[in-house]
């Protein structure tokens, strides 16, 4: 078995048509995935992942620090459509981080179905009503991206769904190693990234909410602050009691359902095209490559 990085997604695409290559494992577009299953000869397993997509909000932002925008946003964010349109089905909404086939996981918890109504009730309350002078708009907030060609259609249609409640969203595009260096140094509004693989570990929230691990101890980009998580949470590590540490890690991922310090968007599939004289590909959640130990090639 000999493993290849081929940059470019259209030339993994095109090997995999023409039997050069074999197998690829969640690396292609969603619009390739339905043309390639047409082509004679090759397969698609599909199985629900737990790499994680959100947006995530800096709470040193006077706007974003308003939960009721924070929760107004999350209402006004149409995942589904989302889903159905640019992923092609390849994921599933999710209010949370943490997957259903993790031991902590916690179904109890806020949710946010999509209603414009609600989301502009909220805006009003939180005191950024429409105004014509700015044509309607309520304020103007900007989401910084990757230049990745996913990120950039999934902030246009953001764009389009929160403008519908009132919000401009602003996007700004740039390079990844600049996107990450923004994010460490907290100089953001918003930004849309995904968790791949850790996220399925209830330490997770302490690594990315606790207020201790702000950049650079940890991934609190959103320099999130909250004191009665970080008691939970402080609790949760040293607790040697598993029953007892499983309902800590649930308060916990109901604080952070109701505080909404990520607006959620969704668990994404893992997809594997493959030729069909390959079987037996038994993918896991977190998408790793770990099935290739078990497959058949006839």
């Amino acid at each position: 078995m000999a493993i290849r990085v081929v940059p470019d997604a259209t030339t993994r695409a095109l090997e995999l048509r023409k039997g050069t290559a074999d197998l690829e494992l969640t690396s292609l577009s969603p619009d390739m995935i339905p043309v390639l299953q047409k082509q004679p000869g090759i397969e698609v397993t599909e199985q629900p992942g737990s790499n994680y997509a959100y947006i995530i909000f800096n709470f040193d932002d006077p706007v974003l620090a308003k939960r009721d925008v924070r929760r107004a946003l999350a209402l006004a964010t149409d995942r589904q459509e989302i889903i159905r349109y640019l992923l092609r089905g390849q994921a599933r909404a999710t209010d949370g981080p943490l997957p259903p086939n993790s031991w902590a996981y916690e179904p109890d918890i806020a949710h946010f179905a999509y209603s414009t109504e609600q989301a502009e009730e909220l805006l009003d309350r939180a005191g950024f009503p429409r105004r014509a002078e700015r044509g309607g708009m309520r304020f103007a907030i900007t989401l910084k991206t990757s230049t990745e060609e996913y990120t950039r259609l999934l902030a246009a249609a953001l764009k389009e769904q929160w403008r519908v409640v009132g919000v401009d969203l602003e996007l700004s595009h740039i390079e990844f190693a600049t996107l990450a260096s923004d994010l460490t140094r907290g100089t953001f509004q918003l930004s849309t990234l995904r968790w791949i693989g850790v996220n399925s570990d209830p330490e997770f929230f302490e690594f990315v909410f606790s207020s201790k691990r702000i950049p650079p101890a940890g991934a609190n980009r959103g320099r999130y602050r909250n004191a009665s998580l970080d008691g939970l949470i402080d609790q949760a590590r040293v607790e040697s009691d598993r029953e007892k540490r499983r309902r800590l890690f649930s308060e916990i991922q109901k604080d952070v359902s109701e505080d909404v310090p990520y607006l959620s968007l969704w668990l994404q599939d893992n997809v594997c095209v493959h030729r069909a004289r390959i079987s037996n590909v038994q993918l896991s959640p977190s998408g790793d490559f770990d099935f290739l130990v078990n497959i058949e090639a006839r």
